[in-house]
């Protein structure tokens, strides 16, 4: 059974060579984090504007549907812990339905909580949705077809769980409560008893209700988005010190190996040298 020795210099050089590549790809992907993060956040200021004045008008109600979780992940990793904070408030979410036998529903916005996910509650997944806005800011006709699809799914309430941006480096993990058609529109009823309808009486409140859930689920993609561009660029910041931290040490010790070389080399020229002249 060989020994395991100290690196050679060749093979200090290879590594050197590997983390300067590695090096080189994270602040690339570190720039162009950065740049779609400013598009980013002028098209959240935009749809926080627009979104304005949505607070209450989905009311939480009682229904015996079950409820339906929701998460708001990336399609794509390299990008910090936005994907970890939501799947885990899904799964603790799901966990205590579970111990309380609570029925519910899992659809899942994202390719990364759709893998994380599935292994656990596969059997609840009923849809899902990906690749949507192709990395650009979403567009309010994408969330309009969003919205249509979760419209779509049988629930009493909806829990979409997804990351509110706050600033460059923090961002909080929230839980928006989306009632379906059928429980909006009873509560509707009521809700705006005082006011007068025009139109077509049948579709009235659903066409509201619908294109509530697309400013809704408009507002809630901007935040998504934003805070994943924001964490990558973190992430990729980060990863490009560690890996110029780590060619510095690495650079050393590759120079001690070659000073150890030259000396040892020099050592033996003088021995033969002297042996010579002895």
């Amino acid at each position: 059974m060989g020994s395991r020795g100290f690196a050679t210099e060749k093979e200090l050089r290879d590594r050197l060579g590997t983390i300067q590549n590695i090096s080189k790809v994270t602040k690339a992907m570190n720039m162009v984090a950065a740049a779609k993060l400013r598009k980013h956040q002028d098209a959240l200021a935009t749809a926080q504007v627009f979104i304005a004045g949505l607070d209450g008008m989905f009311p939480e109600v009682e229904t015996e549907k079950p409820d339906m979780i929701v998460p708001i992940s990336t399609d794509k990793g390299l990008c910090g812990g936005v994907n970890t904070f939501v799947n885990r408030e899904a799964r603790l979410t799901m966990n205590a339905k579970v111990a309380k036998k609570e029925p519910f529903t899992l659809f899942t916005y994202g390719n990364k909580s759709k893998g994380n996910l599935s292994r656990l509650f596969g059997k609840n997944l009923i849809g899902g949705i990906s690749d949507c806005g192709g990395g650009n800011p979403v567009t309010f006709a994408e969330c309009c077809e969003v919205a249509a699809v979760i419209a779509e799914q049988d629930f009493g309430n909806a829990q979409v769980i997804y990351n509110s941006f706050v600033n460059i480096i923090s961002y909080d993990t929230k839980t928006d409560v989306i009632p379906s058609l059928e429980a909006f529109e009873q509560e509707a009823e009521k809700k705006f008893e005082a006011y007068e309808e025009e139109g077509d009486e049948g579709g009235l409140m659903k066409n509201f209700y619908e294109y509530l859930l697309a400013v809704k689920m408009y507002g809630i993609l901007q935040n998504a988005q934003t805070c994943e561009q924001s964490s990558r660029m973190t992430a990729m910041d980060n990863s490009s010190s560690n890996a110029d931290e780590m060619y510095e040490k690495l650079l050393l010790q590759a120079n001690r190996v070659r000073q150890a070389k030259i000396t040892k080399e020099l050592m033996e020229i003088t021995g033969g040298a002297a042996a010579v002249q002895g």
